[in-house]
């Protein structure tokens, strides 16, 4: 929920705070924040999903490791993208 309220600053707050004239990049910015944090969510549900499966069969759950390296890599590519609008503002 966390990176909800994140999207809502970068692409709302943020360019107020900084008087910028351009919005678009923190309005993209927010947008692929809430996206992210949506799959977050989707996936943490399905992951306690199939370990609570898993649990009450008494066998451990396996993570999906595309899954995992594809959120890792959703991570970097928005820590990047924060890094790219603070060095351009």
């Amino acid at each position: 929920m966390t990176i909800l309220a994140l999207a809502l600053a970068v692409s709302r707050v943020i360019p107020e705070l900084a008087d910028s004239t351009h919005r678009w990049p923190y309005v993209v910015a927010g947008v692929l924040f809430a996206i992210y944090g949506i799959v977050v969510i989707v996936y943490g549900s399905l992951r306690r999903r199939a370990v609570d499966r898993a649990l009450a069969q008494g066998r451990f759950a396996e993570p999906l490791g595309v899954a995992q390296g594809a959120l890792a890599a959703g991570g970097a590519a928005l820590g990047l993208i924060t890094v790219a609008l603070v060095l351009l503002e």
